[in-house]
This record gives C-alpha cells, structure tokens and sequence, in this order.
C-alpha cells in the first residue's frame, strides 16, 4: 500500500509542476542460455516527463556520469592516470527513448565503443485478457503481445494514467508495471517511485557520439564486431599520442595491458551473453 500512495503522489506533484517521475524497475535476467539457473539483476529506471520517456540502467547513470567528468578534468588539467576504484559497473547499456504522445521509439545499444541509436517503427499488437489480479496493491490486468522475436505476458495498472512501461512495452491503458517474456528469461517488477527535476530536452536527446543505424546495419556491425571485438579500440588509441594508464580496484594498468585484458573480457563475453532481450537484432543473415 505504501508504494501504491507513493506513485500516487509522484504522478499528482510531477504532473502540477511539470517535474520528472522515475519508476524503477528491478530487471531479472539469464543472459546465457547455456547456463539457465543463473539470473542477474540490475535495477532500472523509468524516467516520465511530459514529453516522453527514458529507460536506463541506474548503475549505468553513475558509471557514465562519473567517467564523463574525469575525463572532461583530464583535458583540462592533461591527466594521464585515472583510478576507478570502487566504481561499479553497469550489467545493462541498453537504453530506450520514448516521445510523447506519438510513442516513437529509439533504442540505444552499444556494440564495442560504437554508440548506436535504432529508431523502431513497429507497433505493438496487444491482446487485453480479462484475467485480472493485484500487484503491489493495485488492481491490474493481464495483456499479451511479441516484441523483438519473445511473446510477453505483462500485467498494467489503469489507475495509473501512463501508457508507458519498461524497455520498448508500452501502449496500453494504464502503467505497465510487472513484463515477463514466457520463457522467463527477462523479468521487470515495478519496485519504488521517485520524482526529480529534470530538463526533458536534454534527457530526450541525441547525444553527440551517438550513430543512427537501421537493423540491417546493425546486425552488420555486429558481425563484424564477433570477428575482431577490440578494433575499435586500436583504432582509437592508435591514433592518439598520450599514453594512458589505469587503475581499477587498486591495480593499474598500462595501454597495453588495458588492450589485453578487454580483448580477453569481450571475447568471453560473445561466449557467455548470448540470451538478448532484442532476440531478433542479433539473428544474422545467413545467406
């Protein structure tokens, strides 16, 4: 009942004084599909403001937040030497945007250093059950569709007037606040409400480094990115004359070591993370 008076609350004020409501979700998933027992979580935010929305990864807010100041402060001052220590980072990269009222959707993935934006055209097709039942204390109802190659069965609640929910699901008559593909590899639960001040414009936009693809450009680049994981990266610090060095968790690394150690970690992560959420954006062409 206490989180139930809280969103009421949020939705209330946020509304009046045109402020930010965050819905967090926490995100349950099994990545590898080799190994089904194994769930990870990562807590997620639902960021409303009254010209669309932004789903992202609260982890990753502060990890991004973080490096981008450090690095901005190493420009200024030529800084050679960074000490991470301590900073957690995010299990998540993906992030959606949403724009009100037309709900047009862009979904924000990485693939190496490349920041890629992909705009998604395809709607929804929602079949509304009449199965209804409680959830955090608020009365909700049962709908199904298919997103990105997985069948979803979602529960929403129309009391609360938002036809948003997490990652891309949206479009129903109330917030969407429990989504669960019936495989029951990725799971969202509404856990907790908060309202900040946020500028939507900002929160909205593209940034800078951010590269629109479609999907057939994008399964490309992730072909290419299977075959060679670290070009990027050599292609990057190749071009640069400072040589940089690294400490995290109390040991540092030089360039080279660097180099090693993310070609060795994104090659064990093609093995292991295998299970996406978008099944469908990594299905490569074979002929």
């Amino acid at each position: 009942m206490k989180i139930k008076f809280s969103i009421f609350l949020v939705l209330l004020t946020g509304f009046c004084f045109a402020q930010s409501n965050q819905f967090i979700y926490e995100y349950k998933f099994k990545i590898d599909s080799l190994n089904r027992d194994k769930f990870d979580s990562e807590n997620m935010v639902l960021q409303t403001t009254p010209k669309g929305s932004k789903f992202y990864s609260q982890a990753k807010q502060v990890y991004d937040s973080t490096m981008t100041a450090t690095f901005k402060n190493a420009k200024a001052t030529q800084q050679a030497h960074f000490d991470f220590t301590g900073l957690k980072q995010a299990k998540v990269n993906t992030e959606v945007v949403k724009t009100y009222p037309d709900y047009k959707r862009t979904l924000k993935k990485d693939i190496g250093s490349n920041q890629l934006l992909i705009n998604i055209d395809k709607k929804l097709d929602w079949k509304i059950s009449k199965e209804k039942s409680k959830v955090l204390g608020y009365e909700v109802q049962k709908a199904t569709t298919t997103l990105h190659g997985r069948k979803w069965k979602v529960w929403f609640a129309p009391e609360i007037p938002l036809q948003d929910g997490p990652h891309e699901l949206y479009g129903l008559p109330g917030l969407i606040v429990k989504a669960e593909d019936t495989k029951g590899d990725h799971q969202f639960t509404l856990i907790g409400t908060k309202k900040v001040i946020a500028d939507s414009d900002n929160l909205l936009s593209k940034k800078n480094r951010e590269i629109g693809v479609d999907e057939q450009k994008f399964r490309k680049l992730w072909a290419d990115y299977k075959k060679d994981p670290v070009k990027d990266m050599r292609q990057t610090l190749g071009s640069d004359s400072v040589k940089a060095s690294i400490t995290f968790d109390g040991k540092t690394y030089s360039q080279e070591d660097m180099m090693r150690e993310i070609e060795k970690e994104r090659k064990e992560e093609l093995i292991k993370n295998n299970n996406f959420l978008e099944l469908d954006l990594y299905q490569l062409n074979t002929h």
